[in-house]
């Protein structure tokens, strides 16, 4: 029971004031149908009465759920003057039936009904239309009720209806007064929320955009690292085939190898004439290691110490280091310096170098045989 209620409840309108209107008619309807329900329920156990109030009532109860059903289906105005129209001429009736009694104070309850389920201005014509009823019972219906004078039975009754009247046209006015600025607030919200999703949009396009541009970026970057990484690899097997060929190791003969210096000779150069000369040495298995510093401009200190380390290697290896195209003013640098390197033999060209070599050589083959 009560989930068919609450599904009656649940309104889905656009509309706060039809939302809360339609509210207050079911729930009024409800409680004017279980009303006339315990009426009917009550004539059933007097049957003194039943012939005049149990027609009234069981047709109360069918215009009652005719009034949830069209509400529930969405006429909420039309309910609602339903309900008003309902008060209204029970009201009469009952006053027109029991002209003894003061019914006629409850034409103030069509007025409260409509202001809780009416709009303002179905609210002025329910108050005409209370009015000229109250002006019809008061004009046709004699005596008046309670015996009373039309002027002493119009006053009081219409005092309350037109206190009633009030109180319900500010209720109604307040209500909808609210309602209104409910509704602005909702309608600013909703604006405000459509804006930030506007905005949320907008932002989330940005940062998709951003994204892909920083990846592609970084893709870009990548891509750059790796062919510098490459070119950089190149760089360095080109630059170590340099090295190894501004130091050439020449065969000149079986036991007879050359290193032809040319340029300056650093420190990172030095080490590369001796790794290449004793691994030269070592492989081939040579007796003499021709140095030739004709195009070697300068020698100083250091790489007069390097040849000298050289030249002690040479001979741990069983090889003899001879020194070919010592220039004049490298030799007075030499002189000047005071650099002495532990070779034996020097020579002024590599031709006459290579053709000693080779005699001797001979010379001392033959002298083995023998």
């Amino acid at each position: 029971m009560f989930n068919s209620i609450r599904t009656l409840l649940n309104v889905r309108h656009p509309d706060e004031e039809v939302r809360q209107r339609w509210r207050n008619i079911i729930v009024i309807a409800l409680g004017l149908l279980i009303i006339n329900l315990m009426v009917v329920i009550s004539l059933l156990f007097n049957l003194s009465q039943i012939t005049r109030l149990f027609a009234t009532s069981a047709v109360n109860v069918i215009l009652y759920i005719f009034v949830i059903f069209i509400t529930f289906r969405g006429f909420v105005e039309l309910a609602g003057w339903l309900i008003v129209i309902l008060s209204l001429f029970g009201t009469i009736t009952a006053t027109l039936v029991n002209p003894d009694r003061p019914v006629a104070i409850f034409l103030s309850v069509p007025l409260v009904l409509a202001a809780t389920v009416l709009s303002l201005r179905s609210l002025i014509l329910v108050f005409l239309l209370t009015a000229c009823s109250l002006a019809g019972i008061a004009f046709f219906l004699e005596p008046t009720p309670l015996n009373l004078t039309t002027r002493d039975f119009l006053i009081p009754v219409g005092v309350l209806c037109g206190f009633l009247s009030v109180i319900s046209f500010v209720q109604s006015a307040g209500n909808e007064a609210l309602h209104r600025q409910l509704q602005a607030a909702l309608q600013q919200a909703k604006q405000t929320a459509d804006q930030l999703r506007l905005l949320n949009d907008e932002l989330d396009r940005r940062v998709d955009a951003q994204t892909e541009a920083l990846q592609d970026a970084l893709s870009e970057l990548e891509e750059r690292t790796r062919q510098q990484d490459h070119l950089l690899a190149e760089v360095i097997a080109q630059r170590d085939v340099i090295r190894k060929l501004s130091v050439p190791v020449l065969p000149a003969g079986t036991d007879l190898l050359a290193i032809p210096l040319v340029g300056t000779i650093d420190q990172e150069r030095l080490a590369t004439i001796q790794q290449q000369a004793l691994t030269a040495v070592e492989q081939r298995r040579a007796r003499w290691l021709i140095l030739d510093v004709t195009g070697v401009p300068f020698i100083d200190t250091g790489v007069a110490g390097g040849l000298v380390q050289l030249v002690q290697s040479v001979r741990l290896l069983g090889a003899d280091v001879v020194l070919v195209g010592v220039r004049p003013e490298v030799a007075q640098t030499m002189v000047s310096l005071g650099i002495e390197l532990p070779i034996t033999r020097v020579y002024s060209d590599l031709a006459g170098a290579m053709e000693d070599l080779h005699h001797r050589t001979n010379h001392s083959r033959q002298n083995n045989r023998q």
